[in-house]
């Protein structure tokens, strides 16, 4: 079975480290790249080609949101899966509007972490159920009885 390839792009040594070590303990991943800013990210995923980039949407120089949306205008085949501490469903939004396949929050667990990159590595769109949470008691909020 054929490994799902990622590079992990967000500004937090720590993090990307915990992040690299947990998806490499999965026979299901393979990290080959690491970048701690958007610039970075572009030209590595525009070489590597990984077949999944995780990418923080809070970064120095240009945000990860518009990082991803340069991936995307690069042509590079690579689905992004977003990644950020905000649960305001607006920054799933807008990553999802410049390319990005998926959001999950910094909350989620590790398990809905491999979902979310699985199915995005399968064509489909994923938000978390921290946001679909949000979303839910928003609308429940607005609706007339």
């Amino acid at each position: 079975m054929k490994k799902i390839t990622i590079i992990i792009v967000d500004d937090h040594r720590l993090v990307r480290e915990t992040w690299s070590y947990i998806l490499n303990s999965d026979s299901r991943f393979k990290v080959i790249g690491e970048c701690e800013c958007g610039e970075d990210a572009v030209v590595a995923v525009t070489q590597l080609k990984p077949d999944v980039v995780i990418m923080d949407i809070n970064l120095p120089g240009i945000s990860g949101i518009d990082a991803a949306e340069q991936i995307i205008h690069a042509g590079c085949p690579s689905k992004i899966l977003g990644v950020s501490l905000h649960s305001d469903p607006n920054y799933a939004r807008r990553m999802i509007e410049k390319g990005a396949m998926g959001y999950v929050t910094k909350n989620s667990a590790r398990e809905e972490m491999f979902e979310a990159i699985t199915r995005i590595q399968n064509g489909e769109k994923y938000i978390c159920e921290e946001i679909k949470s949000i979303l839910s008691k928003i609308l429940k909020s607005t609706e007339l009885f």
